[in-house]
């Protein structure tokens, strides 16, 4: 199980098998295309841009972009304000609240040994946020003494880092990540695959799936590039997914 508390760059508890050797290709994703696209077989048989037809079968969507007439889009999902997910039966959902600010700013989908965590950030309409994101992530890497290597992930690139945490038994080791940026209109989604979801590909691929099946409601105030989308916990959580939000 992993928990975290306070601010989203603080560590996580370490995984049973925390090290990844610097020589091992990261697993790739399933759930979609290195495009985003769909495959051959999952196009629509008609043009897609006919009316009631989505301009893209897979997330992670804006809340703008949806078509209730399309089963994907319609389904059910948790409302955390600034995030809809839909997480797997038995999944626990964490909010993660800023200690300083008090607002929630990401949330934790745990499945055993297996996390990622979601985290919705407002960019321009014209600039995408991920590049410059990256290579802040790859800067704070090396300040911490640890390491962060491009990868190619589903949406494009990825980011995979390691790096130096202490476990609830006092022992040092690694954390292996792998971080992604989506840039949708207006925001940029941060997934990031933790413990047994950075380094196995079944693990992976279930994180993959709730990943582009999430949707982003940024909404239509001013926000400046890199302000992260405030969430909020679900008036009705469903009994299947329990929410938990620890105290800042």
């Amino acid at each position: 199980m992993f928990r975290r508390r306070g601010k989203a760059s603080d560590a996580t508890e370490e995984p049973d098998d925390p090290t990844t050797p610097e020589s091992q290709t990261p697993p790739e994703s399933q759930a979609a295309r290195s495009d985003g696209s769909a495959s051959q077989d999952e196009q629509p048989a008609t043009d897609p841009g006919a009316p009631g037809k989505p301009q893209r079968l897979h997330g992670p969507w804006d809340v703008s972009e949806l078509d209730e007439s399309y089963p994907a889009h319609a389904a059910p999902r948790l409302d955390l304000g600034g995030l809809r997910i839909r997480p797997a039966a038995g999944m626990k959902v964490q909010m993660q609240v800023d200690q300083t600010s008090g607002k929630a700013t990401s949330v934790l989908l745990v499945a055993e040994q297996a996390a990622v965590q979601l985290m919705a950030i407002a960019a321009s309409k014209s600039k995408p946020l991920w590049p410059q994101t990256k290579r802040a992530l790859q800067a704070d890497a090396d300040r911490k003494g640890g390491s962060a290597q491009d990868g190619k992930g589903p949406w494009g690139p990825v980011l995979r880092m390691a790096l130096p945490a202490t476990g609830t038994d006092g022992k040092k080791g690694v954390q292996p990540s792998v971080v992604l940026g989506i840039d949708g209109p207006r925001w940029m989604l941060r997934a990031t695959m933790i413990g047994k979801a950075a380094v196995e590909q079944a693990q992976m691929n279930q994180m993959m799936s709730i990943v582009q099946d999430t949707v982003v409601v940024r909404g239509d105030a001013p926000m400046a590039p890199g302000e992260i989308i405030v969430l909020t916990p679900p008036a009705r959580p469903e009994s299947a997914t329990p929410v938990d939000t620890p105290d800042s």
